[in-house]
């Protein structure tokens, strides 16, 4: 675990050092990190959209009429 004092030495690095090395290495970690966090998101997606492709090919899904129906019934209870 990185201390309060640590963070403080690193945030003044960044602010203060003319290296661009290292500002890019660290815009790459960012970067990295940013990508991974899309891809999880985008993994996700289209596990759901897969999900739901197998659930209308297999003939689970209401059709525009039926969800209205349920919509309606729902709302009077």
């Amino acid at each position: 675990m990185i201390s309060a004092i640590d963070r403080k030495k690193i945030a003044k690095l960044v602010l203060t050092t003319s290296d661009d090395n290292i500002l890019e290495k660290i815009k790459s970690l960012i970067s990295t990190e940013k990508n991974a966090e899309q891809n999880g998101f985008i993994e996700k997606y289209n596990k759901e959209i897969d999900k739901a492709v197998a659930k209308i090919r297999g003939g689970k899904f209401y059709t525009q009429e039926e969800a209205e129906s349920l919509l309606a019934a729902w709302e009077k209870e």
